[in-house]
């Protein structure tokens, strides 16, 4: 083995400190490890698996005999925050713990071809909240030169992070499978997912009234049953260095309308396109538009349904200085607009853009994406970028600057976990029911992260939220400044 080889997708979960008496021994090491290659090696041997990615022309030499290579490991990740704000009685404090435990095997297969099988599991405790959740088991495999010299074909089949190419629609953990044709000039994808597997406190698929209902409810033991598909074609480099892509995502939601629950079909198309602007500045475009339908049955048992409509926009520069203190510059806009619509419309006219994995933007406080207009400045320096420690060296200082406008004349809707109040997602201190101006307000955030040790992180983040009130703002005179505080530790091992 050259080294460790770590899974990129660690879902942050928290445990108390009573579960580190559960870490394993040597033994359930070789054990665990043992698994996952027995997993892998039941898919069976793919067949014409000829080239390791990006040297389709054959195996390198320094390579010639190709040996499985595997590893494992544990994680371990601490949390704890504070919120304050003048219109509230007291402060709010969180905590969270989380260890998970991960192996990886790598199984060459023929003479350029391989089959990478990952599993992670974690215990998480959070607010009280205890539950041990299957964050990735998925079996990825590669076949080169399958449709042509210059061809790679991956596959990927069980538990993994899917993501549409604007990450806008759908970024989440799901059961599925992704198939994908790439070539110098194309890259071909579609894949599909359901997602009524996830527990219930591990789901972010959240997109009606329902969805939020339940996420609290204790009775729910699993998310909302979803199925989702994606398409997505990519041309690299097309015209001066500039990387296109078009896209489709689908969603059915498998609930019944008439069982009282609030169900949302939607599709989606996307475009957009990425690279260089000059030098180290660069940029990335993305346009989507949505159409869906609602539907509802009330107590009576009439069900009523409304279609619906919304767009998205956002653009992004971000500028690499490396020789200047590894300086990183991005500024980012996001528009998620809405369609005008009746008042006496069977579900309140609830038009706008809708994703299908809740999006939250802030730090200090949450505010969907949804009937939105959002900007950043965000900078991001190591000091000691030269230094000779190692430590030194990783020691990294990053502000933000973010502003909140909303496109639409309703009452403001912020996320229910940043708030300290309100019995209702929609009642919060000092949102107006019929807002004067279209500003929210401002957020500056300051993070340090640096590296204790080499498997031993540091994360610590300050933030101050500040509402706009009076005519220009969404708020009255009730609402406060809102400022959090959060420490967080992370170990691997």
């Amino acid at each position: 083995m050259t080294g460790r080889q770590r899974v990129s997708a660690i879902v942050l979960r928290r445990l108390p400190h009573r579960a580190v008496g559960l870490l394993p021994s040597v033994g359930v090491k070789r054990l665990f490890v043992a698994f996952v290659t027995l997993s892998a090696l039941v898919v069976g041997t793919p067949s014409a698996l000829p080239a390791q990615p990006g040297n389709a022309s054959g195996a390198d030499e320094s390579v010639l005999e190709r040996r499985p290579e595997g590893d494992w490991g544990i994680t371990l990740d601490a949390l704890r925050s504070i919120r304050s704000a003048g219109h509230q009685d007291a402060d709010a404090w969180t905590s969270a713990v989380s260890t998970a435990l991960w192996g990886r095997r790598v199984i060459p297969v023929g003479e350029l071809s391989r089959i990478d099988a990952a599993l992670q599991g974690s215990y998480n405790w959070s607010s009280g909240q205890t539950y041990l959740n299957l964050d990735i088991a998925r079996l990825r495999t590669v076949h080169p030169e399958l449709f042509g010299p210059t061809s790679v074909v991956r596959t990927t089949a069980g538990r993994f992070r899917l993501q549409d190419p604007s990450r806008w629609v759908f970024d989440h953990v799901a059961d599925g499978l992704s198939a994908r044709l790439e070539y110098p000039s194309l890259r071909l994808r579609f894949a599909g997912a359901y997602t009524g597997f996830l527990l219930n406190p591990a789901s972010t698929v959240r997109m009606t009234g329902t969805d939020l209902l339940e996420e609290d409810d204790e009775d729910e033991e699993f998310g909302p049953r979803r199925v989702v598909g994606l398409a997505d074609l990519t041309l690299p480099e097309l015209i001066g260095r500039q990387t296109f892509v078009v896209g489709a995502v689908g969603q059915l939601d498998l609930r019944d309308a008439d069982d009282s629950e609030q169900t949302v079909d939607s599709g989606y198309a996307l475009v957009g396109v990425r690279g260089p602007v000059l030098g180290r500045l660069y940029h990335d475009l993305y346009a989507v538009g949505t159409l869906g339908t609602y539907e509802l049955t009330d107590q009576d048992g009439v069900t009523e349904t409304e279609d619906y409509s919304g767009y998205l926009a956002s653009a992004r520069l971000r500028w690499f200085i490396p020789e200047f203190y590894s300086s990183r510059f991005s500024l980012r806009a996001v528009y998620a607009g809405r369609e005008d619509t009746a008042e006496d419309e069977p579900l309140g006219g609830l038009h706008g853009y809708l994703p299908v994995t809740r999006i939250r933007l802030g730090t200090a406080v949450a505010v969907p994406l949804q009937n939105l207009l959002f900007g950043e400045l965000a900078y991001s320096m190591r000091p000691f970028h030269e230094s000779d420690s190692t430590r030194a060296r990783r020691f990294q200082i990053q502000l933000a600057g973010r502003a909140f406008f909303t496109t639409s004349d309703q009452p403001l809707r912020l996320d229910p976990a940043t708030e300290l109040e309100g019995d209702e997602p929609d009642a919060f201190p000092g949102a107006q029911t019929d807002p004067d101006g279209s500003i929210i307000g401002y957020e500056g955030v300051v993070r340090i992260n640096a590296r204790l040790f080499s498997d031993l992180g540091l994360g610590v983040t300050t933030g101050m939220f500040f509402p706009e009130t009076g005519e220009r703002g969404v708020f009255s005179d009730d609402r406060e400044p809102e400022f959090l505080g959060r420490i967080e530790l992370s170990a691997r091992f």
